[in-house]
């Protein structure tokens, strides 16, 4: 989704989402459901947060808290593992958590003094890149078309017949069908202009978008721009990870995750295959087929052209474009590729 200075959810309107089939189209329209708070993986809850402030002030909580401070240097010493914490299991007992970089991590003990623990894997964790600035361009931050007021997201880098192109969506880079190529795109996105909407640092030029439909169906919303030559970028997204060139085809249950410019760093699990679905565009309703599903807190407006991976081995799975409450879409990855004539992700 794109940030846009008049409109909060300009490229979906939750009003506009359709009925998700697993089959086929369908022509019916509702109201997007409520929240699935089911679909929220178990590492995603916090129990601590029921807890309330009172928490802090238990003995047992104290008392773990202080086992973690003396636990927390040998810890440190198991590799791939970068930090700790205290806090709560599903029963509201004290656990000390083990945060790591990297699944698989071993030789991790079960207790410190008594306390459990829990390994939590976080990945690698960095201060996010504000673009704009002196350091190379990463993926996963602000990007839009200078021609508008808006934000969205600089999805990867990809190649296609030797050339390196950024990757995000039609309606982040081509204005919904009506940039022209050779437009200028900036990063950030206008919308991240400071004051709002002033013009922005340019770091590329548009190249090629997959024209959107408004009468027949879709596959993609997808778009190619050129990096300039004196605009220094890398393909590490701000995440802290770099995706890999291997893509995976998406499966329900599939750990994923992706780096957005208003979301950042999200974890959130495939929910359902060949999605049919309705999108509120301002040009109208457009309807895509064959989609990914992922929880609603997976984007929010400002995320489009974020790309999914899976939480192990950063493979990439799928280019997000919109979502409403109750469900965030993706196109299928090798889709999009396919539709920008062959691209491949760049190493």
């Amino acid at each position: 989704m794109r940030t846009f200075r008049y409109v909060a959810m300009f490229s979906i309107v939750a009003a506009a989402l359709a009925v998700l089939t697993l089959g086929g189209c369908s022509s019916d329209r509702t109201n997007p459901a409520a929240p699935d708070r089911a679909a929220v993986s178990a590492q995603d809850l916090d129990p601590a947060a029921a807890l309330g402030p009172a928490a802090a002030t238990r003995p047992d909580i104290a008392a773990a808290i202080a086992v973690q401070d003396r636990a927390t240097p040998a810890l440190l010493k198991h590799g791939g593992v970068i930090g700790t914490g205290t806090s709560v299991d599903e029963q509201g007992k004290p656990v000390v958590l083990v945060y790591t970089e990297r699944h698989g991590v071993t030789g991790v003990p079960a207790e410190v003094e008594g306390v459990p623990t829990r390994v939590r894997f976080v990945g690698t964790v960095v201060p996010y890149a504000k673009p704009g600035g002196g350091t190379a361009l990463q993926m996963g931050t602000s990007t839009g078309n200078d021609k508008e007021c808006a934000s969205g997201t600089l999805g990867c880098v990809v190649v296609k017949g030797g050339t390196r192109y950024f990757l995000s969506n039609n309606h982040v880079f081509a204005r919904e069908n009506a940039g022209a190529t050779g437009e200028r795109i900036d990063a950030p996105g206008r919308y991240d202009g400071k004051p709002r909407c002033a013009q922005t640092a340019q770091c590329a030029t548009l190249a090629n978008a997959v024209s959107i439909s408004f009468s027949n169906n879709n596959a993609v919303d997808a778009a190619l721009a050129l990096p300039i030559a004196t605009r220094a970028y890398t393909t590490l997204q701000a995440g802290g990870y770099t995706p890999s060139t291997a893509t995976v085809p998406a499966t329900i249950g599939l750990a994923c995750k992706k780096t957005g410019r208003t979301t950042k760093l999200t974890t959130g699990s495939v929910q359902a295959l060949n999605v049919t679905i309705r999108v509120q565009y301002t040009g109208g309703v457009a309807t895509f087929v064959n989609q990914i599903q992922f929880p609603g807190q997976f984007i929010n407006s400002g995320d489009s052209g974020s790309l999914a991976v899976t939480q192990t081995g950063n493979n990439p799975v799928a280019l997000m474009f919109a979502g409403g409450t109750g469900g965030s879409f993706g196109n299928p990855i090798d889709t999009v590729l396919q539709a920008l004539g062959g691209a491949t992700i760049a190493p």
